[in-house]
């Protein structure tokens, strides 16, 4: 009746309407009973029409026709077989109902886990597509922390460079004032002190000259006078001194 879950050959044809081929008139093997019930009203081949005439029915040549009984009961096994065709026809279209809400159900669950599935994994790809952008966004964050504190550092270095540069040129700007200052006080120092020797030099010369002229002068007189001055008895006090404009009122050179 069934073979790989359809309906057999028989049923088939039931279901599609044209089992039957005509209901009687050819194909589905009654058309014979037709012919049989006309033979048998007519006389068959008897040209009595039932009545006589060569016997009729009684002829050897229609032994083992059918009979009413024998039409009767092939209407009654038609019947039955509509019947049973029915009622495979029904079981058929039960069982075809049947095995297609088994399989819309099963082809629902299948599409239903399918799209669950479906949305499991665009989950999954979402969520890893959301943890590689936050990969990447800590990646760009660290980069970014990290040239921050590059700049920070190279900032802070050069800072430090150029602080420590001007202390240093502020240092030695101050030293060279101070050895500068030191420097010309020591040129004035030695400048004044210069002067002073050549002053000291000079006096010296002067003063040196002086004396010389001063013995000169003084022994020239004491050559003119002689070497000893004349000694008075008693000291008298002379009315006018005598001086000598010409040797610094000296007098006679005599103390």
């Amino acid at each position: 009746m069934f073979n790989t879950g359809n309906c057999s050959v028989p049923l088939v044809a039931s279901i599609d309407g044209n089992g039957n081929n005509g209901n009687g008139f050819g194909g589905d093997g009654w058309g014979w009973i037709w012919i049989i019930l006309i033979f048998a009203i007519f006389g068959g081949w008897g040209n009595g029409f039932g009545f006589g005439g060569n016997g009729g029915a009684n002829s050897p040549g229609l032994q083992g026709l059918a009979t009413r009984a024998d039409i009767n009961e092939g209407f009654a096994l038609n019947n039955l077989q509509s019947g049973i065709n029915a009622i495979q026809q029904g079981v058929c279209d039960s069982t075809y109902a049947l095995n297609n809400a088994i399989t819309n159900g099963f082809n629902n669950t299948n599409m239903g886990m399918m799209q669950g599935f479906n949305g499991v994994e665009r989950g999954f790809c979402n969520l890893s597509s959301q943890l590689a952008q936050c990969c990447c966004d800590n990646r760009e964050a660290i980069a970014q922390v990290r040239y921050d504190m590059a700049t920070q550092a190279c900032d802070t270095r050069n800072t430090i460079q150029n602080s420590t540069r001007d202390i240093i040129e502020g240092q030695n700007a101050g030293t060279r004032a101070i050895l500068d200052f030191l420097t010309q006080d020591k040129i004035a120092s030695l400048q004044a002190e210069n002067q002073s020797l050549k002053f000291q030099a000079s006096q010296t010369a002067q003063n040196a000259y002086i004396t010389a002229s001063q013995d000169a002068q003084t022994a020239e007189l004491i050559r003119r006078l002689g070497a000893d001055c004349p000694q008075p008895a008693y000291v008298v006090q002379p009315p006018q001194p005598v001086t000598f404009p010409n040797y610094n009122s000296c007098g006679c050179g005599c103390a």
